[in-house]
């Protein structure tokens, strides 16, 4: 008998971070991929690396990215 497991991320919300770093330079306050990494870290979101490539839920990324340019960071 096979076994599901409940996972609350679908596939459809997980992005990578090369990925979410280039739809964010869509919007008015882009970011490098290092500073990315670097804010879900500090914000202890879980990046799961596949291969050499580092993904991430795609609503936590918006919230470090929000939190980022309401901080002032990000200005063109």
């Amino acid at each position: 008998m096979a076994v599901s497991y409940f996972t609350p991320i679908t596939d459809d919300e997980i992005r990578s971070i090369p990925e979410a770093v280039e739809l964010l330079a869509e919007s008015d306050h882009p970011l490098a991929r290092s500073t990315l990494v670097r804010l879900c870290r500090d914000r202890g979101v879980k990046l799961v690396k596949h291969g050499r490539t580092n993904y991430a839920p795609w609503t936590e990324i918006l919230e470090a990215h929000r939190d980022w340019v309401n901080a002032g960071h990000g200005s063109r």
